[in-house]
């Protein structure tokens, strides 16, 4: 193994690991993938059946572009999170990393006509990333055609009553929209069940206010800040994932 793929076999473990210590998790569903350095056309998943705080480096699965395993031996995967791979890394060239995930919060805001609202400054960070499709549970080619039509121009997806798909140029950035997606949501919720009159942000105004947030250099919208440390912490406390 390269040390270039090791790398991203590493990034990805670590990924796995963060969002299992953030109670980012459903059991053995959901998942992440990245793509190789080595070969755009690799693709980088889990072992079905393995929960988050499990996941190392090298017990990760190669997979082709077609979801087919490099290894005719590999273990189970997760079928659903190879059409994701194929949806997803074989339509966007400049995303590397991808997380989906089946949090509550993102499932109830998502299962609304309104969705996503602009109730945080979270919202503001992430609303003109997102973009909603209606889930079909048996994920046929016709879906596949839906989806890659949508995630080709966007870069987070939530589908109504499932979940939702974050994609990132690295893993820092797919983590921090996932992150903050979670809390958008909740907050969001937790807003609306307190059955006072509502006073969500101005949608003019948050556009507004995204404009001029994008352009500071005080703050980095895609994780960068926050990784390094989430790292030092992972080093601290669960250092295998790095095996």
């Amino acid at each position: 193994m390269s040390k270039n793929n090791l790398s991203v076999r590493q990034e990805l473990a670590a990924l796995y690991r963060i969002l299992d210590m953030y109670g980012m998790t459903d059991l053995a569903n959901q998942c992440a993938a990245a793509r190789s350095s080595e070969n755009k056309n690799i693709y980088l998943v889990h072992q079905y059946g393995m929960f988050y705080d499990e996941i190392t480096a090298s017990s990760l699965i190669e997979i082709d572009n077609n979801g087919k395993p490099k290894d005719p031996k590999s273990p189970w995967l997760n079928d659903g999170c190879i059409n994701l791979c194929k949806w997803i890394f074989n339509t966007r060239e400049d995303v590397n990393y991808y997380v989906h995930g089946h949090s509550e919060d993102v499932m109830a805001v998502g299962g609304t006509e309104e969705g996503l609202q602009y109730f945080s400054q979270a919202a503001v960070y992430l609303n003109h990333l997102i973009e909603y499709i209606d889930y079909d549970f048996t994920e046929d080619d016709e879906y596949g055609e839906k989806f890659k039509s949508i995630i080709k121009k966007n870069d987070i997806l939530i589908t109504r009553n499932h979940g939702y798909y974050t994609l990132g140029k690295t893993a820092a950035e797919a983590f921090f929209r996932a992150y903050y997606l979670e809390q958008a949501c909740s907050v969001q919720i937790k807003n609306l069940s307190m059955k006072l009159t509502p006073r969500p942000i101005d949608k003019q105004k948050a556009e507004y206010h995204w404009q001029h947030m994008s352009k500071s250099n005080d703050y980095n919208y895609d994780g960068k800040t926050e990784w390094s440390a989430l790292l030092r912490k992972l080093d601290r406390e669960k250092i295998n994932y790095k095996l």
